[in-house]
């Protein structure tokens, strides 16, 4: 429940254990009793933010709440009655009732009392507790365990007894490695008399390489990473060695420091690895967007933001995008503060408008294999070179003297029953429509450049009815632009359009729109800002199969329709949609051709316009194109094995280059960027000029720091910094016992939750940083705590377990319940590491959420299938819908804190869902080929699901369950069947379909406990 929703003075007390009688008892602290009234009844208008205090009067500093305002003073310590602020919020007046009726908040009689009462006893300030140095209040207290029982001798409670070793050595398995114990290890476990037994099996887990992938998780929310750049477009890109480096990060213990400083500023350090650059990509993981039509500017600006704000929320614990358009309301970060942090991150050589699906700056990040091998076949390529030098002068005079003739050498276009050619040589011989029409260079000659504001209609006869082709030249400018068409605007649309989308060419082919219509969609997508040459030829058969497409000259998809009256629009779909680009060439005849002659049709008119163009104005694609076509078709046999081997070479490296991953990185600009102060937050409303800096109410600047993200990565784990060390490690608390000693761990500000144990909680921050921000020994500390062993029995005295005085309970994380289903079943594959996988999901949901339809979600045929969940392939616009139904975040923003439900939904995945039938199965297949009787096997079954023993009477309603089962199946061998297929493993798929399914349906059955799904 959030803050905001209980009495703030209530909560206090609850969260103190006392009763109102012994707050009376007890003299008031501002931070635990006061401010969390002020803060959210009062400081929206009496806070930190002077544009937006009323009545000039301030509340959150104490020489101005005691100053004398026109007369009066809000607060007279040690005069409740003559304080004004007392008189305005107990007055019966709605004019001069504070908080004002409009307002909606009001203030109990409670925090009433309370607030006459800390007046009468002064009126005693306190800084904010989270910007003041973590510092030892009791030294006497040398261990979690003495922090947790003072306090609940001082409550009157008692802890409780410790769990039992089964549920212990289960609790602790989930929390350091996020799987479950083995058989193996639970008996080890048990036998294991050593007072030290519990101990061992902790250092034994920390070392294990599942603990990295058990820690990442966490981080990978917090870094919203994701496998797609989000928005409209939210194609793949790559990040995962990021992820990768994170679990090796955590796996060899990288203190959490220099962990750190490589994420926020690892490309800055001397020498830099390519680890450390790599490390960076925390800080790339944002969103991006390509939609074409944005604003560059405006998008960069919120990437800047954006990182910023993840920042400070993941280190800071603060919610520093509240002052990004005016000062913070209620804690000490002013706008000018917050555009100062912003520069630190605003020199980064980027766009807004993305135009690549990994956007620069990007990192090559070969495998020791890989980049033997690239040398290997860069060595090859360059020698391959130096055996075609000899042949290359007397090459160059060659294609020189053809050069001369290509023009009258070369086929020539299609002239046979040619019904219109357009050049587009300085002009149209068509009517023209809208604003002037531009030509520039193209193919052959010049081209027309068209930005959807102009077109030609021809109205020449052209037979759709019978034979045709269309053929012309084209590169698009935008993702989706009208081509050609010649169709009907609206009623039937009966007629062909092309239209060009996202790099695929779709032509509608129409006889009555929504009844009779065919749309084509080619397959693989084409390069934009790239010319293509398309042919669509119909051969008039009126059968789809008479509709050819063919791009570049190779075949390419196709239905057909009836004749229309429309005239031929070049450059536009309809009325509607223009064409961005340039368009050359443009051919129609009424017949189809041949593969052949499209073939001819593009290498004629691409060599020959290639031909015709000053050698210095062609391209270095220009040049290799017609080196390559001639060498294959006019050179010597020796020149051609030289120039074959130079290709070969080439392609191999250039194949062995493609599948070498990237990722993307931080990287500085060579000048940096000058920041602004934005006023309202507007990227177009720059004020004056900020240089980088950090809020004055936090931690001074390190000495010597560079002012950059390094100096900015080492202020933050500086040991005054008062914050750090108190966020990170309230986190591994979390990950520990479910609930933070600060609930609230994406804010530590105001309007956060006090700390349950604030004396712990300075305490293991600074216990943390002497250890030399050690993560691994901060987690024994914890997890060998006798507090942490508890047994979660309910506590009525404590039911949110605030206090401690039980073992936390709680559900597992959307990953653990599914990589317990796959580990306990032998399912699981543990590979660390690797691109990211596509597990089972149902089907259609990617075509739901992509433009047109056109991405389909494609499950892995092997291992992926079974790999742990932090490595399935998380797409933005759809997150995997079973981690989602188990509260999974959609990481397009930073998340410190997942929510946690128990939902219906959550109980149809675990019932429905492939992954967990096809464990289940499994699991049937290995405790079918168990020695010994039935009741056994399900002993043996249940144990391994749930780390204990069954008792008598779970193990007969199991076997009932069974017996039930076996007859059901032996009575409909159809659905046994129809079960048992359910997954690609092919395990236990050769036994008897009833037995196994009988078995499979029996101990699908243990996924579904509470106890299985439940962290204890």
């Amino acid at each position: 429940m959030c803050i905001r929703h209980i009495r703030p003075a209530c909560l206090i007390l609850l969260l103190c254990g006392m009763s109102v009688a012994d707050a009376e008892e007890t003299k008031l602290r501002f931070n635990r009793d006061i401010r969390p009234i002020l803060s959210n009844k009062c400081f929206r208008c009496h806070g930190f933010d002077e544009k937006g205090r009323k009545g000039d009067l301030r509340l959150d500093k104490r020489e101005d709440a005691i100053a004398t305002h026109k007369g009066t003073q809000a607060i007279v310590p040690g005069k409740p009655e003559q304080s004004a602020l007392l008189q305005r919020i107990t007055t019966t007046d709605s004019d001069d009732l504070m908080p004002p009726p409009d307002s909606k908040l009001s203030l109990s009689d409670e925090e009433k009392n309370v607030l006459r009462r800390w007046i009468a006893e002064g009126a005693e300030y306190e800084a904010h507790w989270s910007l003041i140095p973590p510092k030892l209040s009791a030294p006497t207290q040398r261990s979690v365990d003495d922090f947790i029982l003072a306090r609940l001798k001082q409550e009157g409670l008692q802890p409780t007894p410790e769990a039992s070793r089964e549920t212990l050595l289960r609790r602790v398995s989930f929390d350091l490695t996020g799987l479950p114990p083995t058989l193996a290890e639970i008996d080890a476990f048990l036998a294991d008399q050593d007072p030290q037994a519990y101990g061992h099996a902790v250092d034994r887990l920390l070392a294990s390489q599942h603990f990295g992938e058990r820690m990442a998780v966490e981080w990978l929310d917090a870094a919203r990473y994701a496998d797609t750049n989000g928005y409209f477009g939210d194609k793949t890109r790559s990040l995962w060695p990021w992820r990768d480096w994170v679990i090796d990060a955590y796996n060899r213990n990288l203190p959490f420091d220099q962990f750190t400083i490589e994420q926020l500023a690892g490309d800055l350090l001397p020498n830099a690895t390519t680890a450390q650059r790599i490390a960076t990509g925390f800080n790339r993981n944002h969103m991006a967007n390509n939609e074409s039509g944005i604003i560059d500017e405006e998008y960069r600006v919120e990437y800047v933001a954006d990182r910023l704000e993840t920042t400070g929320t993941t280190w800071l614990g603060l919610t520093i995008g509240c002052a990004r358009c005016h000062d913070h309301k209620y804690d000490p970060i002013t706008q000018r503060e917050f555009y100062q942090l912003f520069a630190f991150f605003n020199n980064v050589p980027e766009s807004g408008l993305i135009k690549a699906d990994n956007p620069p700056p990007v990192l090559s990040v070969p495998s020791q294999e890989q980049e033997k091998e690239l040398k290997r076949l860069s060595s090859a390529a360059q020698q391959a070179e130096r055996e075609l030098q000899p042949f290359t002068t007397a090459l160059r005079q060659q294609i020189t003297e053809w050069e001369k003739t290509a023009a009258t050498s070369l086929p020539p276009s299609p002239t046979a029953q040619l019904k219109a050619h357009f050049s587009f040589d300085g002009q149209i011989d068509a009517r023209h429509f809208g604003t002037s029409d531009v030509f520039q260079d193209g193919i052959l000659g010049q081209s027309a450049k068209y930005d959807a504001t102009q077109h030609a209609e021809w109205t020449g006869a052209f037979d759709t009815d019978a034979a045709w082709t269309v053929g012309l030249w084209l590169m698009a400018d935008t993702s989706l632009s009208g081509v050609f068409s010649k169709i009907e605007p609206e009623g039937r649309r009966r007629g062909l359009e092309v239209i060009w989308q996202k790099g695929r060419f779709q032509i509608n082919l129409v006889s009555q729109w929504g009844t009779d219509a065919i749309e084509l969609v080619t397959q693989e997508p084409a390069s934009g800002k790239k010319w293509h040459h398309l042919v669509v030829s119909h051969d008039g058969t009126r059968r789809a199969e008479g509709v050819r497409v063919f791009i570049d000259g190779q075949p390419a998809v196709t239905k057909t329709i009836t004749a229309t009256s429309e005239p031929l629009r070049i450059g536009r779909r309809d009325a509607g949609l223009g064409f961005y680009g340039q368009l050359d060439e443009l051919r129609l005849l009424q017949r189809p051709v041949t593969a052949q002659e499209a073939e001819s049709w593009f290498w004629s008119e691409r060599l020959r316009g290639i031909a015709a163009r000053p050698a210095a104005k062609r391209s270095a694609a220009d040049v290799t194109l017609l080196q390559d076509w001639f060498v294959e078709h006019h050179a010597s046999p020796q020149t051609l094995a030289a120039h074959k081997r130079v290709r070969e070479a080439k392609a191999a490296e250039a194949r062995l280059r493609e599948s070498i991953p990237t990722t993307l990185v931080m990287e500085e600009l060579p000048k940096p960027r000058a920041a602004h102060l934005l006023t309202r937050g507007q990227y177009d409303h720059p004020a004056e000029e900020v240089l980088p800096g950090v809020p004055a109410s936090l931690s001074r600047w390190p000495q010597e720091a560079p002012r950059n993200r390094l100096g900015f990565a080492r202020w933050l784990v500086s040991k005054e910094n008062p914050l750090t060390a108190r966020v990170a490690v309230n986190r591994l608390w979390m990950q520990c016992f479910g609930e933070g000693l600060v609930r609230t761990v994406n804010d530590f500000g105001s309007q956060g939750e006090a700390p349950s144990h604030p004396e712990l909680l300075d305490w293991l921050a600074l216990r943390f940083m002497q250890s030399g921000w050690d993560v691994k020994a901060m987690l024994k500390l914890m997890v060998m705590s006798a507090t942490y062993r508890q047994s979660s029995h309910y506590s009525a005295r404590d039911p949110a377990n605030r206090l401690l005085a039980r073992g936390p309970s709680f559900r597992l994380s959307a990953e653990m319940v599914r990589d317990q289903a796959l580990a306990v079943s032998g399912l699981l594959v543990p590979k660390i590491g690797g691109p990211s996988v596509k597990p089972y999901q149902p089907p259609g949901l990617w075509e739901a959420v992509s433009y047109n339809g056109e991405e389909t979600y494609v499950p892995d045929a092997d291992a992926g299938l079974w790999r742990r969940s932090l490595y399935t392939f998380w797409k933005r616009q759809s997150p995997p819908p079973a981690l989602l139904t188990f509260d999974g975040p959609t990481r397009e923003k930073c998340t410190a804190r997942r929510a946690r439900t128990n939902t219906p939904l959550q109980s149809l995945v675990l019932l429905n869902d492939e992954t967990y039938i096809e464990a289940a199965r499994v699991l049937a297949t290995w405790a079918q080929s168990l020695k010994g009787s039935e009741s056994e096997k399900l002993a043996l079954a249940f144990r391994r699901v749930t780390s204990r023993a069954a008792d008598p009477e779970e193990l007969q309603q199991l076997t009932g369950l069974l017996s039930r089962q076996r007859a059901r199946f032996t009575a409909d061998r159809e659905a046994a069947a129809k079960l048992i297929a359910a997954g690609a493993s092919a395990h236990g798929k050769d036994l008897n379909p009833v037995e196994l399914a009988a078995w499979t349906l029996t101990l699908h059955t243990l996924f579904n406990l509470d106890e299985t799904i439940t962290r204890r």
